[in-house]
């Protein structure tokens, strides 16, 4: 039995045991037998005695063994709890050990000093920093701060004494100044005191010196002044200002003494005014004034970083250290995170600032990320996820037929070079490369294209199988040797006979011609020789010549001769002896005389022996003879077949159709790709090997293709691991640093910046550090050699000024500065006093201005009117920053006027009023209201004209009730006791009602702008027109009738919306529609509009990048890089990291397939509110389903466009949802490096996509995108699966793929071609690609492709391009023909209705800045008006007007 603890339990079983000991009762003891005992040995351990026969108590040793188990496994847990609060103690002892006692620091007159900082707040004290408390004592080693001395006294310095009644003395540095008090002037003296004193006279004698009157004032001396009052002389010193300088003088012929200029300090001379640092504390800034010099402490800069502290030899704290991870780095040093190796941080004034290392562009298209690099490097290639060496040739994946090489980090792939055919419609099976002829078939053989055979049935012909077709001829003869042979099995060459005038004669035969009995004809291996027969001389006298013979005869026979087995040959007869044909004999005169016949010469190689000479006519091959034109296989290499002609055999090897494959293996005759061949050496299938030139690299043959890469190796843990010599994978035993091999612990320069920085190898792990830098003593130094601070010249605000400049002050700061051994000081400029109430300062300026009122069309001054430009028949006034806007409201003064159509009200003809002629120009006051006014103008026809009005009055924003006062008889406005309303930053946007309830005041642009209401025409009689208590406009008492819209019946009185900016409400029966008016909206080439939930102006903000989640999945993330993630979970799509404004979350369905999802649902998190967008474009708001549109001010506003769900929020974020899987994200530029999730993270580097919620790169895009998974949503009916690295492709095969291939050309077809230079279709060819295989066959293939279609055209429109690429069968997309509506590509977003039809084309694109989606429209000319597309005519009766007020965002304000 296995216990917890180890060997720490062998001595608590003995514990456990001996507390077990008085368990033993004595009735448990006497229940032992005699032959049992109990003893305990030295180890603690009970052992048990027994004899044979004596029984063992069971029971009781068994219950005891459970209760020792039991006490073994509670001290087992205990001792298990003490381990792990061992661990803890450890781990809090080295923290303890690696942290740095920081003792307080002290803080003296607004700036800190640490601990142990020496500092002199003057010249004669010293003052040190002692565990957080500041103590000051005399400087005792300087003579002017030790005192004086006087009369045998010690007194301080700066002391006032008197050592008698009429001296007062002072000390200051070591000198004593004496003076006398001044006494009052009397005759009389009292010796008893220092002055003089007077007795009393008798009354009424006043005594006074000779020549003075009484009150009476003179001057016995120059700075003394006298007056003889009561009898009594009073003299005085002229009183003089107290000095605040320690150095005086008195100017000859003054009385007060006078600061000497100057200051003397530290034993050097400063000129009054001058503004100096002190020698002794550099951290004191002294100013001499009046002789006397102030030192105070430098002004530090706020410092950025939450705790700054204070370094000797600094005057200001600073942000000294950063801490990150738990390790501090001192002010300016470089390093690298460990474990980030493609990542650099700074300590910046106490913060840490990392950031990416930024990799240039390599110079190649497939670089490699080595382990341990930051950047991809161009020393192998990295083609489709796998890695080749620099050189290697290998095979395509995903293009079998394709051999590629690489060169310096660039893969170059061209078809396999196929050989030529012979054929003209060469053919192609599957899973080949090269097409091929068809093969032969003949006599029911087949023959491969291109082999040569005999013919079945006739060996003399040779055929040929070239492209499917058999191609047969006589086989050439060679030529015989002989004139005459006789013919063979195919040809006529045999020279062991003679065929001569039709007939045949063997060899040696003799016969007579054929035309000429007289010669005799001679058969001689082929050849024929003929000769007139010679007669032999004949013996007897008288020869005769017979009747046909050729030669004469003796009148008597010669004789024959005998042959045994033959018939006896006559005289001159050729024969043969019989069994022995080689021989030829000839019969003279009864004698025979026989030799052997010759053999004709023979040139085949392997004739056969006939029965006396060799003969070509077949092939004596191996001991068998063979027939002219056979063919065979030789016994000597069955990969050679052989053909006997004419008495040759000739061998050759067999014909073998071309290899499918570049490495194909060595089969009994012919390549096979069962296996491989690579580099002179034999592999099998499926076999891997280590590469024969690159012992590093791995290699695969399959099916005769052998693929290579580097063997895999484990990631190293450290971030610069090395090579070493002989080994394949890096390893953290010593470090490589670009280029650089360091041992472990080596210091070396750092080869990026070898003078200012320093790089240490630690463990595999490079770390630079910047060398320290000498501490500045200055406030404000620029940055000098490595970084360091300098206090040549000053640094401010980003901004480097010469020492001596003058400058402007940060920007706002209104300050003058001027730079001076690298302290900047500054002054704050005055301002001039302004006569004005209502005051602006504008951007940039520092000084205030007064102010008129500002309108869209400038800025008008105080008291000023003007006519806009968009409402010639508007007047509007500015009155104390308010600009007050209305109709002009017209006043008839003649019995007959006129009013054409330009004019806004009616004219009469001439200037004359109440028999008074008025000039043009001139106004006045028709009658006795003081509101009416007239003007005479100048017609266009010069003749003079009159037209009367009726003034209106200023708005008064923000006047009360109680304090508005009513006009006078002799004006016509009412004023307000008090100031009005200003228009404030705070106040921007926000809406005002003034006293005057026709008015509609609105904060813009630090002005009130007041426009008069617009009263709507009403149906009803005037009679019964009437105007509510605090209303503007009159309403029709009677019940007015309801109105029609979309079907529906709507109340009168009734409001709803259109759009955002378009209202429409039910006025006695008639359906009233306003539209908003919004101004030109002009954005930066940074910016992009923008609109708001709700709004119907929109806003500029930092131009937006949107992330595309598409197909199966496939995401394009912020910063353009496409990703592959199939995992069917839930995932953050992308999310605020930083603030937390927002979360968006994807749900994947696979769909019933394995290893691949599409988007199911998306839902946004905005604060507390979340929406589902479902599929279908159903939507859902914090649960429940909601109608579309949809608003929820200010938060969100959801609407359908087209086929698209539209979601708007607050933060300019917008999300397009096509309700299957595809889905849109769009941010502005303020989320920069803000975002994190499979979008991406926002910087402007695709290269760094792939971090995790921790911000590590991870390996692969699965490893990716399962760290984003989140707990599942709701609706899931089984477990989710996550994603994992598939090749579609490869497992539905090559036929898949290339049909794959084929259908997705249509991304490169004429259809997509004007989007090409913009957006490459490449990205989305292989998403396609890896989509269709994943899809299978049939409408779900369909599906995907159009998936992959639109997700491209997408892209396309957003880069200002709209190809046209849908067709009947492709992609189609239906619209309802019998309701007038067509499908557009680029449909707009705000289609023009039946409500919005009155505003202008340009100014209803203007505001609507949503993209164009593919959609049914109505054509050209029509409007759409209840899901109908009819012309404007048609549409029912609405009264359309336009707000005349131009507002930078409007809101809607109820919905039905």
């Amino acid at each position: 039995m296995a216990l917890p603890g180890g060997t720490v339990l062998l001595p608590l079983l003995a514990l456990a045991l001996a507390r077990q000991e008085p368990a033993l009762t004595k009735a448990q003891e006497d229940a032992l037998s005699p032959g049992q005992s109990v003893s305990f040995d030295d180890s603690g351990h009970d052992q048990q005695q027994a004899t044979v026969n004596s029984p063992a108590p069971c029971g009781l040793l068994e219950e005891r063994l459970q209760k020792v188990i039991k006490q073994l496994q509670e001290l087992g847990a205990m001792v298990a709890d003490l381990k792990e609060q061992n661990t803890d103690l450890q781990t809090r002892v080295k923290q303890l050990e690696s942290c740095e006692c920081r003792r307080p620091p002290c803080t003296w007159q607004g700036q800190e000093w640490p601990q142990g900082a020496h500092w002199e707040p003057d010249a004669c004290t010293s003052c040190i920093c002692i565990e957080g408390v500041v103590q000051c004592s005399p400087i005792r080693d300087v003579t002017h701060c030790l005192g004086c001395s006087h009369g045998g006294q010690a007194y301080s310095n700066g002391e006032t004494f008197s050592p008698d009644a009429c001296t007062s003395c002072h000390c200051l540095e070591g000198k004593v100044t004496c003076s006398q008090s001044l006494c009052s002037w009397r005759p009389c003296l009292d010796t008893r005191r220092c002055c003089p004193s007077c007795e009393p006279e008798p009354e009424g004698n006043i005594i006074c010196p000779v020549d003075q009157k009484v009150g009476e004032i003179w001057y016995p001396e120059p700075c003394i002044s006298c007056i003889c009052k009561d009898g009594t002389v009073q003299c005085m010193e002229a009183s003089c200002p107290e000095l605040s300088c320690l150095e005086s003088y008195t100017p000859q012929g003054q009385c007060c003494p006078i600061c000497r200029p100057g200051c003397e300090y530290e034993g050097q001379h400063h000129e009054e005014g001058a503004v100096f640092p002190s020698s002794s504390n550099p951290c004191l800034t002294c100013t001499c004034l009046r002789s006397l010099v102030r030192c105070v402490p430098i002004q530090c800069p706020p410092s950025p970083c939450p705790n700054p502290v204070s370094r000797p030899g600094h005057c200001c704290p600073s942000c000294q250290v950063c801490v990150l991870n738990g390790q501090e780095f001192a002010e300016g040093v470089q390093w690298e995170p460990e474990g980030q190796p493609c990542t650099t941080c700074s300590c910046q004034q106490g913060v840490p600032v990392c950031g990416t290392v930024p990799c240039p562009p390599p110079p190649c298209q497939h670089p490699t990320q080595s382990p341990g690099a930051c950047c991809p490097g161009c020393e192998s290639c990295t083609y489709q996820g796998l890695i080749y060496a620099n050189g290697q040739n290998f095979t395509d994946p995903s293009h079998p037929c394709h051999v590629c090489h690489c060169e310096d980090g660039t893969v170059l792939c061209s078809p396999l070079t196929c050989p030529p055919t012979t054929c003209g419609r060469p053919q192609k099976g599957p899973g080949q490369c090269c097409p091929r002829c068809p093969d032969c078939l003949l006599e029911d053989q087949v023959f491969v294209d291109g082999e040569s055979f005999p013919h079945p049935r006739d060996p003399c012909q040779g055929c040929q199988c070239q492209g499917g077709w058999v191609h047969c001829q006589p086989r050439a003869c060679p030529g015989a040797l002989c004139a005459h042979p006789l013919p063979g099995s195919c040809c006529k060459s045999k020279c062991n006979g003679c065929d001569f005038g039709g007939k045949e004669y063997p060899n040696g035969a003799d016969f007579p011609h054929p035309t000429d009995r007289c010669r005799v004809c001679h058969c001689i291996n082929g050849n024929v020789q003929c000769l007139t027969q010679r007669c032999p001389p004949l013996p007897c006298p008288e020869p005769f010549l017979p009747l046909g013979a050729c030669c004469p005869q003796c009148p008597v026979p010669p004789a024959d001769c005998l042959v045994p087995g033959m018939p006896p040959a006559h005289h001159q007869e050729h024969f043969s002896p019989p069994g022995d044909p080689c021989h030829r004999c000839l019969c003279l005169n009864g004698s025979a005389s026989c030799q052997r016949l010759p053999c004709p010469p023979t040139f085949c190689t392997h004739p056969l022996q006939g029965d006396c000479c060799p003969s070509c006519d077949g092939c004596l091959y191996d001991g068998r003879e063979l027939p002219n034109g056979e063919q065979f296989t030789s016994s000597m290499s069955p990969c050679q077949v052989c053909l006997c002609w004419e008495g040759s055999v000739t061998c050759e090897p067999k014909s073998c159709a071309p290899a499918q494959c570049p490495f194909p293996a060595r089969g009994s005759c012919c390549p096979v790709c069962d296996g491989c061949e690579y580099l002179g050496e034999s592999y099998l299938s499926g076999q891997e090997f280590p590469e024969p030139e690159k012992p590093c690299n791995r290699c695969t043959c399959i099916g005769g293709f052998v693929s290579c890469d580097r063997t895999p190796c484990d990631q190293p843990s450290c971030s610069h691991p090395l090579t070493l010599p002989g080994h394949c994978c890096p390893t953290c035993e010593g470090c490589f640093y670009n280029g650089i091999t360091a041992a472990p612990g080596e210091t070396f320069p750092d080869p990026t910046d070898p003078t200012c920085s320093y790089c240490i190898c630690q463990a595999g792990s490079v770390q630079c550090l910047k060398k320290p830098c000498p501490p500045a003593l200055c406030s404000h130094p620029t940055p000098g050699p490595c970084s360091c601070p300098s206090c040549q010249n000053c640094s401010l605000e980003g901004h480097e000024y010469q020492n001596g400049q003058e400058f402007e002050g940060p920007k706002g700061s209104c300050e003058q500065c001027y730079c001076q051994a690298g302290n900047v000081y500054c002054e704050r400029v005055p301002c001039p006093s302004l006569p004005c109430v209502l005051q602006v300062t504008e951007a940039g300026t520092c000084c205030p201005r007064c102010r008129g009122c500002l309108s869209p069309d400038g800025e008008h001054p105080e008291g000023s009117s003007w006519t806009p430009q968009n409402a010639p028949c508007s007047s509007c006034m500015c009155h104390q920053g308010i600009i007050t806007c209305a109709h002009i409201r017209c006043v008839s003064s003649c019995a007959h006027p006129h009013q054409g159509s330009t004019d806004c009200c009616p004219l009469c003809d001439d200037c004359i009023h109440e028999g008074q002629t008025y000039k043009p120009g001139e106004s006045f006051q028709p009658g006795s209201d003081p509101c009416e006014i007239c003007t005479c103008e100048v017609s266009p026809e010069g003749t003079p004209r009159l037209w009367c009005y009726r003034k209106h009055c200023p708005s008064l924003v923000g006047c009360p009730p109680s304090q508005l006062l009513p006009p006078d008889p002799q004006n016509c406005c009412p004023t307000c006791a008090q100031a009005l309303s200003n228009c404030t930053v705070g106040l921007q946007g926000r809406e005002l009602t003034p006293p005057d309830p026709c008015y509609t005041c609105q904060c813009q642009d630090l002005t009130w702008l007041c426009i008069h209401r617009f009263c709507p025409q009403l149906g009803c009689p005037p009679a019964e027109h009437y105007i509510d208590s605090g209303t503007c406009c009159p309403t029709c008492r009677a019940p007015s009738p309801s109105c029609s819209y979309k079907g529906h019946m709507v109340p009168s009185g009734e409001h709803w919306v259109v759009d955002e900016c378009t209202s429409c409400s039910c006025e006695a029966g008639t359906v009233r529609c306003q539209s908003q008016h919004c101004s030109l909206v002009t954005c930066d080439p940074e910016e992009a509009p923008v609109l708001d939930p709700g709004s119907c102006c929109p806003r500029c903000l930092p131009r937006p990048a949107s992330c595309l989640a598409f197909g199966d999945p496939h995401y394009r993330t912020f910063d353009g890089r496409l990703l592959h993630f199939q995992g069917a979970c839930s995932y953050v799509l992308t999310k605020d990291c930083h603030r937390g404004d927002f979360s968006i979350h994807v749900t994947n369905d696979d769909r019933g397939r394995r290893g691949v999802a599409w988007t199911k649902e998306v839902a946004v998190l905005l604060g507390d509110t979340v929406v589902r967008l479902l599929p279908d474009r159903a939507v859902t708001v914090d649960g429940r389903p909601v109608s579309l549109p949809f608003l929820k001010e200010p938060l969100l506003y959801v609407e359908l466009r087209g086929g698209t769900v539209l979601l708007h929020a607050h933060l300019g974020l917008k999300v397009l949802w096509n309700g299957q899987s595809q889905v849109e994200v769009t941010l502005p530029g303020s989320y920069r490096g803000r975002t994190c999730g499979l979008c991406g993270n926002f910087n402007g580097f695709p290269q760094d996509e792939l971090q995790g919620p921790s911000g590590l790169l991870l390996p692969s895009e699965a490893a990716f995108g399962n760290s984003w998974q989140i707990p599942e949503g709701p609706g899931l009916s089984r477990p989710c699966a996550p994603g994992r690295e598939v090749d579609p492709c490869r497992e539905a095969g090559y036929r898949a793929r290339r049909e794959a291939n084929a259908r997705c050309a249509m991304l490169k077809s004429s259809g997509f071609q004007h989007c090409h230079k913009v957006v490459p279709p490449e990205p989305f060819f292989a998403a396609c690609v890896y989509d269709l295989c994943a899809c299978g066959t049939g409408t779900s293939a369909d599906a995907c492709l159009c998936d992959v279609l639109e997700a491209y055209a997408t892209r396309c429109r957003q880069a200002g391009i709209t190809p046209i690429w849908r067709g009947p069968t492709l992609c189609a997309m239906g619209c309802p023909l019998d309701r007038g509506f067509i499908f557009d590509e680029c449909g707009p977003p705000c289609p023009r209705t039946c409500y919005n039809r009155h505003v202008p084309l340009g100014e209803l694109d203007t505001h609507c800045i949503r993209p164009c989606v593919p959609g049914c429209r109505c054509p050209a000319g029509l409007v759409e008006h209840e899901a109908h597309c009819i012309s404007p005519e048609s549409c029912p009766h609405v009264l359309l007007t336009m707000d005349p007020k131009p507002t930078p965002g409007g809101h809607l304000q109820s919905k039905t």
